[in-house]
């Protein structure tokens, strides 16, 4: 199975929500896991090198792929349970031909309007791409949210700008928290630093979610999190 973290806005947390994913798989469902870094900046490339170096950790091979991908993925694909792909945030060809043979793709964006003006072009790439890979799962994903409940009307919105454009929108959501930053640069996931931690909810309930999604569990089904409760 092949999963998608990008999108055209860059400081969303693709790179950090993607390594997340990946632990959480390997971890939780012990699974045969493959990152592939297609971000020049090389972010995960990093961090796998700082993870694979403390043999506390268990290891997760990582490849980088630039370019036309597509039958390197479908390669890939054979020989790991999960491939997990972090895209740089851009339009480029890497991003394109993920989405033509992704099983789920997760696109971030933060509850900002600079993140929203990018919907419409991701909602349009979306449609193109799902021309060759008609199964594609895609959805967005709310993330580095405001803690304040008084801000809570700012992620609500930004759903409902995703909705617009009728692509889902997942229920989870991530806030804005130093453990994501804190353990990206020990090569950990936040399960991993804290496993009952809210961050670590924060990461399960969104794989979670965006699995059960292709199982035909509705959205309005799962609710993982209430957003306009948060500490």
């Amino acid at each position: 199975m092949i999963i998608l973290v990008g999108g055209e806005k860059g400081g969303s947390g693709k790179s950090c929500l993607a390594q997340n994913i990946a632990v959480y798989l390997r971890n939780e469902k012990q699974a045969s896991v493959l990152m592939v870094d297609c971000d020049p900046q090389r972010t995960t490339s990093d961090w796998i090198q700082e993870r694979n170096a403390n043999e506390a950790l268990l290891a997760i091979n990582c490849v980088q792929l630039y370019g036309k991908i597509r039958n390197d993925l479908l390669s890939l694909r054979q020989h790991y349970d999960f491939v997990v792909i972090d895209c740089g945030g851009q339009d480029n060809l890497a991003l394109r031909s993920s989405m033509a043979v992704a099983d789920h793709i997760l696109i971030p964006l933060r509850p900002k309007r600079r993140d929203l003006k990018t919907v419409p072009h991701m909602e349009d790439i979306l449609s193109t791409c799902k021309m060759v890979n008609p199964a594609m799962n895609p959805a967005f994903v709310i993330t580095q949210c405001p803690s304040l409940p008084s801000l809570a009307s700012r992620i609500l919105e930004a759903k409902e700008v995703c909705r617009s454009f009728e692509v889902p929108v997942l229920n989870s959501v991530t806030f804005s928290r130093n453990m994501y930053d804190d353990s990206e640069e020990s090569g950990m996931s936040v399960m991993e630093s804290e496993p009952a931690g809210k961050a670590a909810k924060e990461i399960r309930n969104i794989i979670e979610e965006l699995l059960a999604r292709q199982q035909g569990v509705s959205d309005e089904s799962f609710q993982p999190q209430k957003i306009h409760a948060v500490s």
